[in-house]
């Protein structure tokens, strides 16, 4: 990590939240775990690891916290600018039409509502939407979020280019409530 490292992002991160942290690191001596575990990491993982098994670490992690992150406000419903996306029904409605998306354009979508007005690098919608291990081009996204936008009809242009970097969901201020 290039300003800090893993410690001292644990400490910035558990000042102001309880998010589920798993660290993973090179770092393998019993201290270094022993020290993650006393900052409030919730999993330590030394490199290399197993992909599958890294992903059997979140899922447990979100079976374990799910609850608690439904009673800190966390909605299986986002809506702005007229978009509606219901998570636990899987579905996505513009101005009260539903829009039919394909899964990796519903995650697409989702992750660009979740970031409303973040830009975000190409990569980093590759590590977050297609995850660790996609060995594709970047330039698949360019293709997803073409076919989105086609889709969203005008609400399209609420993903706006970011030339030479990646994309940004932007909806107009004022019109942007998650419920």
């Amino acid at each position: 990590m290039p300003r800090m490292d893993g410690y001292q992002a644990t400490r910035e991160i558990r000042r102001t939240s309880q998010v589920p942290i798993i660290m993973l690191t090179a770092k393998s001596e019993e201290q270094d775990e022993l020290q993650g575990f006393e900052l409030g990491v919730d999993e330590y993982v030394t490199k290399p690891f197993s992909p599958k098994a890294l992903v059997a670490r979140v899922d447990a992690i979100l079976r374990r916290t799910s609850g608690e992150q439904q009673g800190q406000g966390e909605t299986d419903r986002l809506e702005i600018a007229g978009i509606v996306m219901d998570k636990k029904g899987h579905t996505v409605t513009i101005d009260g039409k539903p829009l039919e998306l394909s899964f990796k354009e519903y995650e697409l979508l989702q992750y660009f509502m979740e970031n409303n007005g973040i830009a975000l690098s190409r990569d980093r919608i590759l590590n977050n939407v297609w995850n660790y291990d996609y060995f594709g081009d970047a330039r698949t996204i360019d293709t997803h979020v073409k076919k989105l936008r086609s889709k969203m009809g005008d609400k399209g242009e609420l993903i706006k280019t970011i030339w030479g970097m990646g994309y940004k969901f932007e909806a107009p201020t004022g019109d942007n409530s998650n419920t």
